[in-house]
């Protein structure tokens, strides 16, 4: 686990860019509930105060582990990962359906983990960057997300 703890401080990289579209945000308000006029509703959201509907905060959220699937890991002496969840979500930009969306990531800390010590918790600065239908680039979601890292035995 000693290449989890080094990554500490590294820029872990940017995922590739993700399409959005309202298929999308109808079907995640379909699964969460999440079912707004400012996500659904398309004649009332274009009256609105942002001209279309919006993609939900919690799309993006999940969209966070599909961007980190992009990048490299140490995998030798790994059995597993999984995504342990988040701290400190701020949902910083309003979204426009059909804008696409991409991650940031850097490693900001590990915790060896497990009764032996040997998995390892990786906490990781997460940024999820918006290309809006002007070309401009927003930050949209900062978030603390956290990784847990099992250790083969």
């Amino acid at each position: 686990m000693e290449a989890l703890i080094n990554l500490v401080g590294t820029d872990r990289g940017t995922s590739r860019w993700f399409e959005t579209s309202q298929a999308d945000v109808d079907a995640h308000a379909e699964t969460v509930g999440d079912g707004g006029w400012i996500h659904n509703d398309l004649e009332r959201s274009a009256a609105g105060p942002y001209g279309g509907t919006l993609l939900q905060g919690s799309l993006m959220l999940a969209n966070l582990a599909r961007m980190a699937r992009d990048l490299e890991w140490p995998s030798e002496g790994i059995l597993n990962r999984f995504h342990y969840g988040f701290d400190r979500i701020r949902f910083v930009y309003q979204v426009p359906t059909g804008s696409r969306i991409r991650g940031r990531f850097t490693v900001t800390g590990a915790t060896p983990k497990g009764a032996d010590g040997l998995d390892t918790l990786i906490r990781t600065s997460a940024t999820i960057e918006a290309e809006l239908p002007d070309g401009s680039i927003e930050t949209a979601v900062v978030a603390e997300m956290l990784a847990y890292f099992v250790a083969e035995r």
